[in-house]
């Protein structure tokens, strides 16, 4: 039987005589103006404080002018696939000869490759921009000048080594950068390069109207890449998210449609879990240039059959995806891994798209890291690895880079290219390694809470102050509340006993939770014993009632 609570509590503040509002705001260092209503310009800080944002404008105005032939490349993500769309609309408005490359997952890899330089080359390219990528593409970037193709780099991830040597090099990120602000994601620098280019090639009406019409694009591409959501990207979001609302952009439009959001306000989980893997899926199964001709799309009849193509593939890829999930947690139990304190996978045929879910669904199902593997076209295993917070990844991993073909990431995420002959090598002495390293309590995952806060305190007047602190995300994460020493009254089974549905009493009053993918709880709780209930607070809408939610995350009985 489970034994509840689940996580380690970490309970930030239990002083009554604070506000809950002020608690929360204070938890995130956000300062109590954060709930004033604010214009987007008044968030944004001056792009040219972005080191050689004025050499990037300079010579794409020189492009324009000489009407040159310019290339975009991006990547197959979310981020990437929107940084390009932003660009290729730009360039469309200007009307300039433009073109765009996006690689291919499986067999081009991440990033500016040589052979893409080829590519470009054989478009006539004289100016080249990468977006979403290319701060560490060196030799590719010295394969475009030697080919007599400037580029331009526009890029957010970490500077590992030497700068390319391109025209510009446009990165918050990049080591010489003081820019004030290091969380915007590729999409959010392309943004930049309009704000800065905008003011001098647009009328001021025109301007505003070109920066507005696209913040949608901007907040989904925010939102899909994990990025902080605080300070210009929470400006951004805020305000994207009201965009994506009212969008008549046929291809979000039609993505909305195929994904059940018609009409609906579009939120964070609405881009996280419905709008993002619709178009990831592209890059993942088959090629990101169908999600870009999707939000290039001015036809909604064009529109309607790319988004219909693009829910297909997703449904194809949640079948496999479930299909290797259950593989690799049939590894787990029959492999004799179950005990240790890293998970290492293999499917031999897995699509390589797809091994980043298998990894990340199994670090949360066991909070451990894991590395799931399958092999690439030259006999290669690559790997892609899932962290938790007790476990930086790519350190743990750097220490058998002699064994690698190629690794990179960061602390919860990273990839890598083995060969056969070294991989039984890796797979011993990387657990040995993780088992020694690794204590049974950091299995044992963490749960941050707020505040403890009384039955009194909560109704659903506070819960829509709380739903403005918002956007929540990375950086900015939904609140999460303790009512402690409340009676369980009822329990009710939902979707035939995936969920379930509580009504706890306090104050004299009634409240009512539930637990998403909580069926396993039943037995692990009781009528009329009084529990502490972790949650977070929420507004049910039923038949035109707002109703307060306790969206449960953990339960403990009572010490009180």
């Amino acid at each position: 039987m489970t034994m509840l609570p689940l996580k380690n509590w970490k309970i930030l503040n239990t002083d009554s005589s604070q506000t809950i509002i002020d608690v929360i705001l204070n938890n995130r260092d956000l300062s109590k103006d954060h709930l004033d209503e604010f214009r987007l310009s008044e968030k944004l800080y001056d792009p040219y404080l972005l080191k050689d944002m004025d050499k990037a404008v300079d010579r794409i105005l020189q492009a324009v002018k000489k009407e040159e032939s310019i290339t975009v490349f991006g990547d197959y993500d979310v981020d990437g696939v929107v940084s390009t769309t932003l660009m290729i609309k730009l360039f469309q408005k200007l009307n300039c000869n433009v073109q765009y490359i996006l690689p291919n997952r499986q067999t081009d890899g991440y990033g500016l490759q040589i052979e893409s330089v080829k590519q470009a080359e054989a478009y006539k390219t004289q100016l080249l921009i990468t977006v979403d990528n290319g701060i560490t593409a060196t030799d590719a970037v010295r394969a475009a000048n030697k080919a007599g193709i400037d580029v331009i780099i526009l890029d957010h991830h970490g500077q590992e080594g030497e700068l390319p040597e391109a025209v510009a090099v446009v990165n918050p990120n990049r080591k010489e950068c003081t820019y004030p602000f290091k969380g915007l994601c590729g999409a959010g620098v392309v943004y930049k390069l309009f704000h800065a280019l905008g003011e001098k090639i647009f009328k001021e009406n025109d301007f505003k109207q070109f920066m507005l019409m696209h913040l949608d694009l901007v907040a989904l591409a925010t939102i899909a890449d994990v990025v902080p959501l605080r300070e210009e990207n929470y400006a951004l979001v805020k305000y994207g998210l009201k965009s994506l609302t009212e969008t008549m952009r046929p291809g979000i439009v039609e993505l909305k449609r195929v994904s059940g959001l018609i009409s609906k306000e579009i939120t964070p989980i609405a881009v996280g879990f419905y709008l993002a893997p619709r178009i990831n899926v592209a890059g993942r199964l088959k090629s990101a240039d169908l999600a870009l001709n999707l939000l290039l799309s001015d036809s909604r009849e064009k529109a309607f059959e790319i988004a219909g193509a693009l829910n297909n593939l997703n449904t194809k890829r949640q079948k496999i995806q479930e299909s290797y999930i259950n593989q690799a947690l049939n590894l787990v139990d029959k492999d004799g891994m179950r005990d240790n304190r890293v998970y290492l996978v293999i499917g031999e045929d897995w699509e390589p798209g797809l091994i980043g879910i298998v990894s990340g669904r199994l670090k949360d199902k066991y909070n451990r890291p894991v590395i799931a593997f399958t092999r690439d076209k030259d006999g290669n295993y690559v790997g892609s690895a899932r962290s938790t917070e007790s476990f930086h990844i790519t350190e743990a991993l750097s220490n058998y880079k002699d064994l690698f073909e190629t690794y990179g990431g960061h602390q919860k995420a990273a990839g890598l290219t083995i060969s056969e002959e070294n991989l039984s090598i890796f797979l011993s002495e990387f657990t040995s390694y993780a088992n020694s390293i690794l204590q049974e309590e950091d299995l044992k995952s963490s749960l941050i809470i707020d505040t403890v806060i009384l039955p009194e305190q909560l109704n659903t007047s506070l819960v829509k102050i709380i739903q403005n602190i918002g956007p929540y995300g990375e950086g900015n994460p939904e609140p999460v509340l303790i009512l402690k020493n409340i009676r369980l009254r009822d329990i009710f089974p939902l979707s035939q006993g995936k969920h379930l549905k509580f009504i706890f009493q306090a104050g004299g009053r009634d409240f009512e939770g539930v637990w998403w993918q909580g069926g396993d709880m039943k037995d692990a709780v009781a009528f009329d014993h009084y529990y502490d209930v972790v949650f977070k607070p929420s507004i049910n809408l039923w038949n035109g009632n707002e109703n307060l939610q306790l969206v449960i995350e953990d339960m403990r009985e009572s010490e009180e």
